[in-house]
């Protein structure tokens, strides 16, 4: 399967960890080396671990400055999107000709999983920051929570995690995803944190299902047990929460169905986080949501009080 020449760029979107993020999704939708029962995606449709040019580099480039060009205002700019971005097999090209593009940090969303091949290894060095997952402690525990592809195990996820963490020489910042009743049990904690202590990292963070997760009922872990669990892993780590920085959408065309449908495709969002995402003033996306949840093509659903929109059918 290949990434048509459609929206390659998204955003900015707010990040809870990174700010205004300029995404790039170079991976076809769900093409993941996991099949995580958290994904805020559902289920992955291409379990693989190959790696492909999925598009043409030049392509995102002439995306991305178009989207510059149009004054957006980053703080980052952000390969990740709707699969496992490592499986891109231009990676490290596309990082080396972002550069010149834009003098935002480069920042790499993964889920670890290949970072023990040296070809994936190496491509990830071209980023600032590198920010990987590891959810589990115990081989059974990841083959419940991250579903892998069956040529994937722990030790050798693990151990990948490690080595680049010493090779890697910019920002590293590790994300550990709890979910009720599956890896949050004290053993199930401190297996993944001895794990982490392995790992060169100084910035570990905590999240849980916040958002829908399509297809699974996935139940987040409370604030407060979070703000216990954080206390034992060394370093002590921190816990996600919602972005507060003050920020302003840069001033862009305006919102459409097509934009909005965009940014559903990577994620479930808010109408703030929407509005934020596209530069179109809430009151036009809530319009363009109408249409769009009457035509079945976006949905709503109701998480702690928050209500998120999700894409109905792809």
């Amino acid at each position: 399967m290949e990434v048509g020449a459609g929206r390659l760029v998204y955003g900015p979107v707010a990040s809870r960890r990174f700010g205004r993020s300029l995404g790039i999704d170079v991976v076809p939708f769900k093409a993941c080396t996991f099949d995580c029962v958290y994904c805020q995606l559902g289920p992955t449709t291409e379990l693989t671990t190959e790696r492909r040019a999925f598009v043409a580099v030049e392509e995102v480039l002439r995306q991305v400055e178009a989207t510059l060009s149009r004054g957006a205002e980053v703080d980052v700019i952000t390969v990740a999107g709707s699969g496992e971005p490592t499986l891109y097999a231009d990676l490290g090209k596309l990082a080396m000709e972002l550069r010149k593009l834009s003098p935002a940090p480069l920042l790499l969303i993964t889920n670890g999983s290949l970072l023990w091949r040296e070809d994936v290894a190496l491509d990830a060095c071209n980023f600032d920051i590198v920010a990987p997952d590891l959810d589990a402690g115990d081989e059974a525990t990841f083959a419940v929570i991250n579903r892998p592809h069956p040529s994937l195990n722990l030790e050798q996820v693990a151990d990948g995690l490690k080595r680049f963490s010493r090779l890697f020489r910019g920002k590293l910042r590790l994300e550990v995803f709890l979910a009720s009743g599956l890896n949050d049990s004290i053993s199930a904690v401190q297996n993944i944190a001895r794990r982490v202590k392995d790992v060169a990292v100084k910035d570990v963070d905590l999240n849980t299902a916040a958002r829908p997760t399509p297809g699974r009922l996935v139940e987040g872990v409370s604030r407060a047990r979070l703000d216990e669990i954080a206390g034992m892993f060394e370093p002590k780590a921190s816990v996600i929460a919602s972005f507060s920085g003050g920020m302003e959408s840069a001033r862009r065309e305006g919102g459409s169905a097509e934009s909005v449908l965009a940014m559903l495709d990577r994620r479930p969002c808010t109408l703030a986080e929407l509005a934020l995402g596209t530069g179109c003033p809430g009151n036009e996306v809530a319009k363009l949501l109408d249409e769009l949840v009457k035509r079945d093509e976006v949905t709503r659903e109701d998480r702690d009080g928050t209500t998120f929109f999700v894409r109905g059918s792809r």
